[in-house]
């Protein structure tokens, strides 16, 4: 019969060095400082055309602090019309630019969190 080393068996530390254990891995939550963050935009350039009638699209832009999304603000909706840009050529579509000058506020914020911007019709 062959024979193997084996190790004994790990047995678990007393009650008392478990405890002492533990309160020495848990480690208080950190408190992150939350602010408010300053959102500013200014415009949107070479949207596509979503409205079926009239060559235009009713912009609006939601922003909000990724996964609070109580945290959302939404611009005005603004109407803007399709051209054709300068310098265009024959065969590119026409695009939407609209201006929409928004200053808002994200409350909540936390250094390092990321920012959705998401551009709606």
């Amino acid at each position: 019969a062959a024979s193997a080393d084996l190790a004994p068996a790990a047995q678990p530390a007393p009650a008392a060095q478990q405890d002492k254990i533990l309160l020495t891995e848990a480690k208080p939550e950190e408190a992150k400082a939350t602010t408010s963050l300053k959102i500013q935009i200014a415009s949107a350039h070479g949207l596509r055309i979503a409205d079926l009638i009239g060559n235009k699209s009713d912009v609006y832009v939601e922003v909000e602090i990724e996964g609070k999304s109580d945290s959302k603000v939404t611009t005005a909706v603004v109407t803007g019309t399709a051209s054709k840009k300068e310098g265009a050529g024959e065969n590119d579509k026409d695009s939407i630019d609209v201006d929409l000058q928004f200053v808002g506020e994200l409350k909540g914020y936390v250094a390092g969190e990321k920012i959705l911007f998401t551009v709606k019709d």
